[in-house]
């Protein structure tokens, strides 16, 4: 039964690994176990996986822990993956002859044959006739998924990071924030709290203020949730993204730093295939 079930949300960062195992009961998500796993230096490069070895090393006390009953949804790099408007495909097409067309315009704005992607589409709910194409590179994908299931894990969503972050919008009772925003040592992951929500990634190199990254997405720091991974204090008008608070029952310990683990909580708390 679902109640049994684990969900374990794992955020794959170039640095470490990140998981928040929870269980649903009748007062809301329980936690059960959360990781952090260090990697060696050179284990992903730019979000690519170059060493499975060290990444199956690292996972590989996690999953003697877990039990029979779970579901695994890992964060796929947000920076290797990318999000286009498409429009949508005449409704007299038969479903494969739709999806052809839409590998084949997604594939033709990328420049790259539709058999070098991995794409899946939602429908916008603010722009009529369009669908949103999510598309990352086979050979990216792949390669996860090869060094994951060598160790018998199989996801049940491979996901961009920075969409993992919308789940927290109503658990943690931040809907009137036009923005929820994390940052990690060298870049920050956004996602907009629309119906339809945007998302993506940004260098910290090149944006290294939470006011730049306001800047760029035309927003103010008083609209935005803000959580990072770096424990230090950042400045700002932001509202703070607790992710912790979409959990009703915590067990100790707990992590020093909570921020570490808000992708990971998102990803664990999404809806369950039942």
């Amino acid at each position: 039964m679902l109640f049994n079930t684990w969900q374990i949300g794992l955020d794959i960062q170039h640095e470490s690994l990140r998981a928040v195992a929870v269980q649903r009961t009748r007062q809301g998500w329980q936690l059960r176990q959360w990781w952090q796993l260090s990697l060696p230096e050179g284990t992903f490069r730019d979000g690519v996986l170059v060493n499975p070895e060290a990444f199956q090393n690292a996972l590989a006390g996690m999953r003697s822990s877990l039990p029979i009953r779970h579901q695994l949804r890992v964060a796929f790099p947000t920076q290797r993956t990318l999000q286009r408007p498409i429009p949508v495909p005449d409704n007299r097409l038969t479903e494969p002859a739709s999806e052809a067309y839409l590998a084949l315009a997604t594939a033709r704005q990328l420049q790259m044959s539709p058999a070098q992607l991995c794409w899946d589409y939602s429908t916008s709910q603010e722009e009529t006739g369009q669908h949103l194409i999510i598309a990352a590179r086979k050979t990216d994908v792949s390669a996860l998924l090869r060094s994951l299931a060598a160790l018998r894990l199989y996801p049940t969503t491979l996901t961009p990071g920075a969409s993992a972050l919308q789940m927290l919008i109503a658990p943690c009772q931040l809907e009137k924030c036009q923005y929820l925003i994390h940052r990690e040592s060298d870049h920050w992951l956004w996602t907009s709290t629309e119906s339809t929500p945007r998302w993506g990634w940004a260098d910290a190199k090149v944006l290294p203020t939470i006011l730049e990254l306001c800047q760029q997405l035309n927003t103010l720091p008083e609209r935005i949730a803000l959580s990072h991974a770096q424990p230090e204090l950042q400045l700002s008008n932001a509202l703070p993204l607790d992710a912790w608070l979409a959990l009703s029952r915590l067990q100790p310990p707990l992590p020093r730093h909570g921020g570490l683990f808000s992708v990971a909580i998102g990803l664990a708390i999404g809806r369950a295939n039942r």
